[in-house]
């Protein structure tokens, strides 16, 4: 998308300090996108995500001192980067921490490979690239000299794909500052002014007792919010059994499940298509290909959780009991995450499910009990972000935009909604505002070979640029 040519000679100072350093802020990018920022293990003090999120972090705040910032370190937990004077702040929330990369890439996950005006890499568009904007645009709000009453800063969570542990400590444990207006850049222009609720319920239920042939191992998933790309079981039992199942595995047809006969038995694999887990349908659920395999061998685990995992792959929710819409936001969406068999002789399914934003998790659990009681399961836990919802005549929606409809000229575009989850609800005035242009072909996020191009990096920091501004000045 091109982007009009600003008729505020301040403004035009802004973008052209952009344009000049656009290798710089490649190379800056790239840079943390060749860190591997995978949540793991704590790794000693001030490490609580792991190594690889401590050192991506150390990058970002590190490069924020050598451009003039002030900065802060919350305890590992997150960061911050501030320029400029007075007793209120803007504040802009990214996300450095990122998804598994899985399977399916035909560049390096963490390359940084430049292409035909992209950068590829896990993260690029979800979330480092818009976070680099919003940082290179405070960067060239602060080198054009302008006047401001209010304070900038730029907020980096390490933990926002995985728990929000993150900003939940930086507001609630470390008590920082709240912003008087704050946008995240982790969706899409013009803005995004609710977010539907997210859960995520772990269901669990005893496994039977084996029979001739049983399942000894059983998995399949990296993430709730990720469509499981690959799942598998361990199968042992009696050499007649086995031979059995052999048998009905190769009658049954499915070009993305596989067997492997073993010395200890059989080992199926399944196969999938992994997608975001707030747009599920886009994806191929490679938990419910292992469950339909294994349903055709006649197991004892058929009745206990093979059946319900088949039906309740169902992306709507109605096969949970829940589905349910608004005119608001829109349908429910649900994700079967994760399937693990536990060392306490249980099997477990964790749901991501984002529900509509005048909706509540009371309401929902309420809707699903019946089901699981029907099925045999207990809720065995559950974690919820309550949903997002910011009135179009509230700031700072009014003046983001306006900002992005002077730059851009788009007044078609209206401000939409989402399943996805940002740092927007957990912000007081807080919206989702891009980076992703409504023409662009970004991401997709939590998928092989995403990518962020180089002309929605420029011109989105571009954008935040001017909006800090008409929010600062």
């Amino acid at each position: 998308m091109n982007l009009n040519i600003p008729s505020d000679p301040k403004i035009q100072q802004i973008y052209d300090w952009i344009e000049s350093h656009s290798t710089e802020m490649i190379e800056a990018l790239q840079g943390v996108l060749r860190i591997p920022s995978l949540e793991a293990p704590s790794a000693g003090v001030n490490a609580p995500f792991g190594a690889e999120v401590r050192r991506s972090l150390d990058y970002t705040l590190d490069l924020c001192a050598k451009l003039g910032f002030r900065t802060k370190d919350v305890d590992g937990y997150a960061g911050h980067a501030e320029f400029g004077e007075g007793d209120e702040m803007i504040a802009a929330l990214g996300h450095l921490d990122v998804v598994p990369e899985g399977d399916g890439w035909r560049y390096e996950p963490y390359g940084a490979t430049l292409e035909d005006g992209f950068i590829y890499a896990r993260g690029s568009s979800d979330d480092k690239g818009p976070t680099y904007a919003a940082l290179f645009a405070a960067k060239a709000l602060m080198d054009s000299g302008l006047p401001l009453r209010r304070r900038v800063r730029l907020v980096f969570g390490c933990n926002e794909e995985s728990g929000f542990q993150c900003v939940h400590h930086y507001w609630e444990v470390a008590k920082e500052e709240r912003p008087v207006y704050a946008f995240t850049p982790d969706a899409g222009f013009p803005l995004i002014y609710a977010e539907k609720g997210i859960t995520n319920l772990v269901f669990e239920k005893p496994l039977p007792a084996p029979g001739d042939l049983r399942i000894d191992h059983a998995g399949g998933g990296r993430r709730p919010n990720m469509v499981p790309d690959y799942a598998e079981a361990t199968l042992s039992g009696s050499q007649e059994a086995q031979l059995t199942a052999i048998r009905l595995l190769k009658r049954f047809w499915d070009k993305n499940v596989t067997f492997e006969v073993t010395d200890t038995g059989i080992t199926v694999r399944a196969y999938g298509k992994s997608a975001h887990g707030s747009t599920p349908a886009l994806g191929d659920n490679a938990v419910a290909r292992l469950a339909r395999a294994l349903q055709t061998l006649g197991l004892p685990d058929s009745e206990a959780w093979l059946d319900f995992v088949a039906k309740t792959v169902d992306t709507t929710g109605s096969a949970l009991g829940i589905a349910h819409s608004d005119a608001v936001a829109g349908a429910l969406t649900s994700n079967l995450g994760i399937l693990t068999y536990t060392d306490k002789g249980t099997v477990q399914l964790t749901f991501n499910i984002r529900y509509p934003v005048t909706w509540n998790i009371e309401a929902l659990i309420a809707a699903n009990r019946p089901v699981l009681e029907e099925n045999g399961w207990v809720l065995a836990e559950y974690h919820d972000q309550p949903p997002l919802y910011v009135p179009l005549d509230k700031e700072p929606v009014n003046t983001l935009l306006r900002v992005y409809r002077e730059a851009t000229g788009d007044t078609e575009s209206q401000p939409g909604t989402m399943g996805g989850g940002t740092y927007a609800r957990a912000t007081p005035n807080a919206v989702a505002y891009g980076a992703g242009f409504p023409d662009s072909t970004d991401g997709p996020a939590h998928e092989p070979d995403e990518r962020f191009a180089i002309e929605t990096y420029l011109n989105a920091a571009k954008i935040y640029a001017q909006a800090f501004y008409e929010l600062a000045k």
